[in-house]
């Protein structure tokens, strides 16, 4: 069991976080295929950074820790954790070293450090959907 502070979460609301934030990635790839910043770019990028840090500090301040002190997702939580576990100090310091300005003065490597980023973060979302969610037991799940 995870714990009663999961309860508040739940396995569904993550999920659908992680749906939600996978979208917005693969549309920032798009946007960023194109020669250079758009309107929709800035409001995805807005989008992004309200849902991911939210939910990454969701994650890593509630989540992991129950997923580490159990001992059926313990492992697994550590391998997946030095795997992606950077993810919200990466997101940030790429966030903080784009401002709009910087973005329309250097695309092309905004672009590199963009896909960087979104690959970062659909391999997490892809590790905790199939590998590490399925493994722990989450309350309600059962029907109880």
């Amino acid at each position: 069991m995870l714990g009663w502070g999961i309860v508040l979460i739940g396995r569904a609301v993550l999920s659908e976080e992680h749906r939600e934030l996978d979208a917005l990635a693969k549309r920032i790839l798009v946007e960023i295929a194109g020669d250079g910043p758009s309107v929709e770019l800035s409001s995805l990028r807005w989008r992004l950074n309200r849902v991911l840090t939210k939910h990454l500090a969701l994650e890593d301040q509630l989540l992991y820790p129950i997923l580490r002190a159990n001992p059926v997702t313990a492992s697994l939580a550590e391998q997946v954790l030095k795997e992606v576990g950077g993810t919200a100090a990466t997101y940030t310091a790429y966030h903080a070293a784009w401002p709009i300005e910087r973005i329309q003065e250097d695309w092309e490597a905004f672009r590199a450090a963009t896909r960087d980023v979104m690959t970062l973060l659909r391999r997490r979302i892809l590790r905790e959907e199939r590998d590490l969610f399925p493994r722990a037991s989450w309350p309600g799940a059962d029907g109880r």
